[in-house]
């Protein structure tokens, strides 16, 4: 029951995620941040992966390792943009779209992780089902949408409904489910619930309905994966461990700093937005159910170690921006730095 809770917990928080961004207003942001979006899969799960198999492990404990180090923390990361007023508006609307869409590629990451993880032979059964499940959530979004946009009143009658709640969070996990039915993430369908009931245009009663759920249910979440790590094992810091930090913060460092200048953010904004993302969390916990061993016990260290860095990283990161502009000043003396 707890780590069911837990789920629940997850699930409602991509739901909540998804709601933010009506089907238009999502399409605009990804053509806006797509190329950063393209550099930091390169950057943190491909150049990740490379180095742990250069450090001798297999292709599966190595693409693990690069699916973890991949996704920033929504929940951390959106948590700390809205408790700090202070960051520029540019800033957070660049980093939000990065994370939405780490959101949609990390449900595609965790979907075909267990045919490269999981040691059973591939059947073709089981990537028709996959395939399947997408056109499936394709209809549904597409049915869901129109339905949601020519029929405001009747959507506004139902949330007022005494029971709206249960139905609310009942139509979440059904899509939840649908997307384990598929073998598909279940955090993608709620994810995609959450696209479809974002073109009401007063969204408040749904966050009214769902939030108190997903602040009640998501601790149990990072709880349960916090009790799941068993120090009896013996802790594993070796040198891996420390280049995997090292990376962890570079790449996400360097998508904030070339691919917030694509977005178009000065120099020193782009820095900032580089310093606010390298928490991991919870997709990175999703990518360790998938395996068991020493393995797990490595990354699971990791993403508690880059958690704690990434929130202090981001605390300061309008201070390391400032500092990092002026290195880099230095190393280019012939040029200004824009504002």
């Amino acid at each position: 029951m707890f780590k069911i809770a837990g789920e629940i917990g997850i699930v409602l928080l991509f739901f909540l995620l998804g709601l933010k961004f009506p089907i238009n207003e999502l399409t605009k942001r990804m053509r806006q941040v797509w190329k950063a979006g393209v550099l930091d899969i390169v950057l943190a799960f491909g150049v990740s992966m490379l180095i742990a198999l250069a450090f001798g492990l297999d292709v599966t404990q190595s693409f693990l390792i690069g699916a973890v180090l991949y996704a920033t923390s929504s929940s951390i990361s959106a948590r700390l943009l809205e408790r700090h007023q202070y960051k520029h508006e540019n800033i957070k609307e660049f980093v939000l779209a990065l994370l939405i869409f780490e959101d949609i590629f990390a449900p595609l990451l965790l979907t075909i992780a267990p045919f490269i993880i999981q040691d059973e032979p591939v059947a073709f059964s089981d990537i028709g089902k996959v395939f399947v499940g997408f056109l499936v959530f394709g209809v549904l979004l597409f049915i869901g949408i129109k339905f949601v946009t020519r029929n405001p009143r009747a959507v506004k009658h139902l949330l007022r409904q005494d029971d709206a709640s249960i139905g609310l969070i009942g139509l979440i996990l059904f899509f939840a489910g649908i997307g384990m039915v598929f073998g598909l993430s279940e955090i993608l369908g709620a994810f995609i619930a959450g696209i479809m009931l974002a073109g009401i245009h007063d969204i408040r009663p749904l966050k009214r309905l769902t939030v108190p759920v997903r602040d009640l249910f998501l601790p149990i979440f990072f709880i349960s994966f916090g009790i799941s790590i068993n120090l009896d094992q013996g802790v594993i810091i070796n040198a891996l461990f420390f280049v995997l930090i090292v990376c962890g913060v570079l790449s996400k460092w360097i998508v904030g700093r070339i691919g917030g200048r694509m977005y178009g953010l000065s120099r020193v904004k782009a820095n900032e937005a580089g310093f606010s993302l390298a928490p991991r969390g919870e997709f990175s916990i999703l990518f360790t159910t998938l395996s068991n061993g020493a393995i797990n016990l490595f990354v699971g260290l990791y993403i508690f170690v880059s958690a704690i860095i990434g929130i202090v990283l981001f605390r300061f990161s309008e201070r390391l921006a400032e500092k990092t502009e002026q290195t880099l000043d230095k190393m280019r003396p012939n040029q200004k730095k824009d504002d």
